[in-house]
């Protein structure tokens, strides 16, 4: 039997450099616990998303956060793939769009902005004390109808929020999805 301890040990990265805590510790688990993330804190992470830096400002990016239990939750639960069923237990689920035009015209960065926000957001949520788990696996189309998402703003990312939950009774598929080192292809970098 596999603990949380253990699986959380077995995430710590191998570094070339040393880092800020908060990005050695952050991984992405599956097993989230029951508690819930408080009202204040998920107002924090998204502030953070707020303050990212954007192409020109345009900001070009959308939340929609659905906390456990209610009816969005749900409508985003039955659109992840099926091997993103441990969503379920995370306390909120919050999906990222980008706006793909506005006012200025088409914007070609808006899909990077909304993935610096999104990593805003995951920063702060480790910084808190919290995990997030980032999901490219849902069926874009159905989430956008489901949530009635606004035109022009396209559903990019769903992300799991939560405490990580107790491994020692969680899904064997799970764990050994988890129990598993963290490992980071070398960058390719020239000093000039």
């Amino acid at each position: 039997m596999i603990t949380t301890n253990q699986i959380i040990d077995i995430k710590k990265p191998k570094l070339n450099a040393d880092l800020i805590n908060v990005l050695k510790e952050r991984f992405s688990p599956r097993v989230f616990s029951s508690e819930k993330v408080g009202d204040d804190d998920i107002n924090s992470l998204i502030e953070a998303a707020r303050w990212t830096p954007s192409s020109r400002n345009r900001q070009p990016w959308f939340f929609y956060i659905s906390q456990r239990a209610s009816q969005s939750f749900q409508k985003i639960l039955k659109c992840l793939s099926e091997s993103n069923y441990w969503a379920k237990n995370a306390s909120h689920l919050i999906v990222g769009c980008y706006l793909d035009e506005d006012e200025k015209g088409k914007n070609k960065y808006a899909q990077y902005d909304l993935g610096q926000a999104v990593m805003s957001l995951v920063i702060q949520t480790q910084s808190l004390g919290y995990n997030a788990h980032q999901m490219g696996g849902f069926n874009k189309d159905m989430v956008k109808e489901s949530l009635t998402i606004k035109p022009l703003y396209y559903p990019w990312v769903v992300i799991a929020i939560g405490k990580i939950g107790d491994y020692s009774g969680a899904d064997q598929i799970l764990i050994d999805k988890d129990n598993k080192k963290r490992e980071r292809k070398e960058i390719i970098s020239q000093k000039i």
